[in-house]
């Protein structure tokens, strides 16, 4: 018995184990209301490889249930522990993709901009390692 809770420790602690929140969907009366649009040549298109990198960049920002954030309780951290608070950059390089996360408190939260840029930036290989983020 010991060591099935050793091994399900050492496999939590490691990370190895990654907790998937289901999205919300709405009630079948709303999605009956929603035309999608014609995906034409003005929509934005992100690869395969961009996607991979954005979520890959996404949980080291904000791994799910860390709640450093939310832990001060002030209007400041409560802004910072939303994504929807962020925008993200993607560029893409050869076999790399480039992420900037920047916070918009200011827009979103209606707080005054920091002093210092407290975003991120990532670049991803397309194997999704994590090459270099500062």
């Amino acid at each position: 018995m010991k060591r099935i809770g050793l091994g399900l420790l050492m496999m939590t602690a490691s990370g190895c184990i990654h907790i998937h929140q289901r999205s919300p969907v709405a009630p079948p009366e709303t999605a009956e209301r929603i035309e999608f649009p014609d995906w034409g040549k003005d929509a934005a298109t992100v690869s395969g490889p961009q996607l991979k990198a954005l979520q890959i960049a996404m949980d080291d920002f904000r791994p799910m249930g860390t709640g450093i954030f939310k832990q001060r309780g002030d209007e400041w951290s409560r802004c910072l522990s939303r994504i929807e608070s962020y925008d993200a950059w993607l560029k893409r390089g050869e076999g790399v993709t480039f992420i900037h996360f920047t916070p918009k408190e200011d827009e979103r939260c209606g707080l005054k901009p920091g002093p210092v840029d407290i975003g991120a930036s990532y670049a991803i290989s397309d194997a999704g390692v994590i090459l270099k983020r500062e």
